[in-house]
């Protein structure tokens, strides 16, 4: 709500505080995306995926964690420095998330809380790293979301939760003005010098900027994320109740786009949901009553957990049908663009819509 806010009225530095809780049965990151990094023995729970519109390169993230955890059966409770008389990376058959933190080897033990960088299609896009109780981590080229888990080999038999809190700095916005041209602060001649040599200063040139394009749209908490009878055979979805989604045009289907909400909306059963949805009710793939499926369905798993009324976004070509998986948009995220994208369509992750009343704020920032 506060970026949104600071977006829409000016360039102060802000920064992001999360916090998030990682099961001890958590696998850092999703193997299906990431092949080559296969880890465990398969039995563990999906890693926690932050995604976040500050996650940008050259910001250093800050992780500071707290609680216990044991790997089981005759294993002692440990912090989320893990067990620092476990180093090795591979256990029998199976491989640890370790092994593939060369720069830390030797520093990364067994049931440590250790994360990765993400690309939007949730692939790594450098080299894992240890947390344990708290780290400083600068973000790679091409990341758009943070995967936590924890070090192990087998995961099923773990026990305990860590609670994780993030601090990502935000970088300072340029807003447009009234005129459509963005505000650059004016380069000031340097007093001192101008009156010792006479003559004034010469302004120094700014640095050129990417140009972008701000839309703010609302969009009714009755909008069905896409199109529903357009893309009927592609992403078959019922959504009684349900109107059009919010279609925001893309003009420059390259790069990446910026997404931020604010507001709350309400459904028959809940009141005052915010943009990330029913924090007490995470749909995932599951069906709703009538074996009605939930747009989440249809979100790559590595992504959930995905809430009930949670504010999701999908990429559409000119015709409305759909060219990406959709993805949650929660208070905010950033995420590549498909070179076949036209626009970005914007709606709830509802099974049934009847009933929903209200709008959230969204700003749609895209390339230009």
């Amino acid at each position: 709500m506060v970026a949104l806010a600071s977006l829409a009225a000016g360039g102060a530095a802000l920064a992001k505080d999360l916090t998030v809780k990682v099961d001890a049965k958590a696998v850092p990151w999703d193997v299906r995306a990431n092949p080559r990094m296969r880890v465990g023995a398969s039995d563990g729970r999906p890693p926690v995926v932050v995604m976040d519109a500050a996650l940008k390169q050259g910001v250093n993230v800050t992780f500071r964690a707290k609680g216990s955890m044991s790997a089981g059966r005759g294993y002692r409770m440990q912090g989320p420095d893990g067990d620092q008389e476990i180093t090795y990376d591979r256990e029998r058959e199976y491989i640890l998330p370790s092994h593939y933190m060369r720069s830390a080897m030797g520093r990364t033990y067994l049931m440590q809380l250790v994360g990765a960088f993400l690309s939007g299609d949730g692939k790594i896009v450098s080299e894992p790293f240890p947390i344990g109780s708290g780290t400083t981590v600068s973000v790679p080229a091409g990341a758009s979301a943070i995967s936590l888990g924890i070090n192990d080999s087998t995961y099923f038999d773990n026990s305990g939760v860590v609670t994780v809190d993030i601090h990502i700095p935000e970088a300072t916005v340029t807003v447009e003005d009234a005129g459509g041209s963005p505000e650059a602060p004016s380069a000031k001649p340097n007093a001192a010098a101008a009156a010792a040599s006479g003559t004034a200063s010469p302004a120094a040139e700014p640095a050129a900027e990417a140009k972008t394009k701000r839309v703010v749209v609302s969009v009714d908490a009755a909008s069905a994320p896409w199109d529903v009878k357009t893309n009927a055979e592609l992403v078959p979805l019922a959504a009684p109740g349900s109107k059009p989604p919010v279609v925001v045009p893309i003009e420059v289907p390259a790069g990446k786009i910026r997404i931020l909400a604010e507001g709350t909306t309400d459904t028959v059963e809940t009141k005052a949901i915010g943009p990330v949805g029913n924090e007490k009710k995470a749909v995932n793939d599951s069906a709703a009553p009538g074996n009605q499926r939930y747009p989440s369905f249809y979100i790559p798993k590595l992504m959930y957990p995905a809430y009930k009324h949670a504010l999701l976004g999908i990429f559409i070509d000119e015709k409305g049908m759909i060219v990406s998986r959709p993805f949650p948009i929660g208070n905010g995220v950033r995420i590549s663009i498909p070179a076949t994208a036209a626009g970005l369509a914007l709606g709830f992750n509802d099974a049934d819509f009847t009933g929903n009343s209200g709008s959230l704020k969204v700003l749609v920032e895209t390339p230009e």
